[in-house]
C-alpha cells in the first residue's frame, strides 16, 4: 500500500509540474519538466534503492516496510528537499543556476 501511495503522490506532483509550466511557460517547457522529474525520479529511485538493499538487506524491515517501500519513502524524502531547493525563487526572481546579467 505504500508504494501505490508514494506512486500516486509523484503522478499527482508529475501533472502539478506539467501544468504550472504550461501556463508559466510553454508546453515544450512543460514537457522538458517532466522530462527532468522523470530522470531525477528513476536516477533517485536506483540510488535510494541501492542504500536501502545496503543498509537492511533484501527483506526490509518487515512484511510491510519492505525494502521497495523503503527506498520509495528515501526517495520521496529526497526529492522533497531536491524540488524545494530547485524550484523556489529567489530574492531577484531568476531561477537557480541562472547567469545574472551585469551590463
Amino acid at each position: 500500500m505504500i508504494p501505490v501511495l508514494i506512486f500516486w503522490i509523484h503522478i499527482t506532483g508529475a501533472v502539478y509540474l506539467f501544468v504550472k509550466k504550461y501556463y508559466e511557460e510553454t508546453i515544450g517547457e512543460a514537457f522538458l519538466t517532466l522530462g527532468f522529474a522523470a530522470i531525477i525520479f528513476t536516477a533517485g529511485w536506483t540510488f535510494s534503492s541501492f542504500m536501502v538493499h545496503m543498509l537492511f538487506g533484501p527483506q526490509g524491515v518487515s512484511r510491510i516496510l519492505n525494502d521497495d517501500s523503503l527506498s520509495l519513502i528515501l526517495l520521496t524524502m529526497l526529492e522533497a528537499i531536491f524540488y524545494k531547493l530547485w524550484f523556489r525563487k529567489s530574492s531577484a526572481g531568476t531561477q537557480p543556476g541562472a547567469v545574472a546579467d551585469d551590463d
